[in-house]
């Protein structure tokens, strides 16, 4: 406990000291922190002269505190503000959003950030040090146990859409960056710089960096579209390495609330690389709930293709028979349990799966991964 708190307050410190300000890069982020409470703020214009008696305002963050004041105000002149408040009379609640639950956009971002999940991580504009302990067992091949380190700093106080980024950092890797390995080893850490435009209706992301000593670009480009209950969300991405060559990949977000708890996300995915033969392609339906604030579980059933897919039908050594199949080659059922306990910095999350994979003549591999992630950073 006593280490615990100790890397909890200097971490923390030393996070708000290098943590620069994004409200030019997400108008709609509102900074209120929780059990603050703001009395005599008139939400819209309020001209000369009018008096309001007895009115009851409070802003809710974490924890919601009402104070009930009989003062009369009257003010001069107020700017119009635009925060999420909530007015109370005669002990009805009315939410000004309209959604005490809140609106889909919000639910998408609530549940991408708590599962943090490769979507989040490449969206968020934040400062943070994610590691990731895993612990992967399966039926059909070795079992794995890894480390990964993720972060995103900001790469100086005057230069505030630009942040250093570290990615797929491994106890495997970490003497592979800046040094050249072997092209049988894909899985090199990156590390570069992002530099995320200003906001319009396409968001984009531009990064540049080194994968081992192979420098790579990449641009990632999303529009997020409201059509009737369902937020529609394309992300596109390009990158080209002098290792990998080109490279481009499409994953649409087709995301519903499904009531105050729950959301509903089918995902799309394919992708090309000039490579490599053939095109990946997948399907993914996923269902997310909240049992509440600190816990979260979900269902996905997902599918795998290529269009041309190569398999080894027998492992000769050293030349193993391949073969060449256009389709889906893997099918995953997968269920997930994710706590955020004891620290506001700590996780875990449990996630059982079966898969039918062709490699395997589609008989079911069992497995199971456990993560325990440490994330040290701002939450939008």
């Amino acid at each position: 406990m006593e280490w615990s708190e100790l890397i909890d307050t200097k971490v923390s410190t030393w996070m708000d000291d290098n943590e620069t300000d994004t409200t030019d890069l997400e108008p709609n982020t509102t900074d209120v922190e929780g059990n603050i409470t703001i009395l005599e703020r008139n939400i819209t214009d309020v001209d000369d002269n009018i008096t309001i008696h007895d009115i009851n305002i409070t802003i809710h963050d974490t924890n919601t505190t009402t104070i009930e004041t009989n003062r009369t105000m009257v003010p001069t002149r107020t700017r119009s503000v635009k925060t999420h408040t909530t007015i109370v009379k005669n002990n009805v609640v009315v939410d000004e959003t309209n959604d005490p639950a809140k609106t889909l956009e919000e639910k998408v971002h609530s549940v991408d950030q708590f599962f943090q999940n490769e979507k989040y991580l490449n969206e968020t504009i934040n400062t943070y040090i994610r590691v990731r302990l895993e612990s992967y067992l399966q039926s059909k091949e070795s079992n794995d146990f890894g480390l990964t380190v993720q972060a995103q700093m900001p790469f100086s106080k005057t230069k505030k859409r630009f942040k250093i980024f570290v990615d797929d950092l491994t106890l495997d890797n970490a003497d592979e960056i800046l040094q050249d390995v072997s092209e049988d080893d894909n899985d090199n850490p990156d590390i570069g710089i992002h530099y995320f435009a200003p906001l319009r209706k396409v968001k984009s992301r531009y990064s540049i960096g080194l994968s081992g000593i192979d420098p790579f670009v990449k641009a990632r480009y999303s529009m997020p579209i409201n059509v009737d209950k369902w937020l529609i969300d394309p992300v596109q991405l390009f990158e080209y390495s002098t290792d990998d060559k080109f490279e481009e990949s499409t994953n649409i977000y087709i995301d519903r609330k499904i009531g105050g708890k729950s959301l509903l996300r089918i995902q799309l995915y394919r992708s090309t690389q000039e490579e490599n033969d053939g095109m990946d392609y997948a399907l993914s339906a996923q269902y997310y709930r909240s049992t509440k604030k600190d816990t979260g579980f979900g269902f996905a059933q997902s599918f795998y293709g290529n269009t041309e897919y190569e398999y080894t039908t027998e492992k000769g050594v050293p030349n193993p028979k391949i073969k060449k199949y256009g389709g889906i080659h893997d099918y995953v059922t997968s269920a997930t349990w994710r706590a955020n306990i004891w620290r506001k910095w700590f996780y875990y999350e449990v996630r059982p799966a079966v898969s039918f994979h062709k490699q395997y003549d589609y008989e079911p591999n069992y497995s199971i991964r456990v993560f325990f992630d440490f994330y040290f950073g701002k939450f939008n």
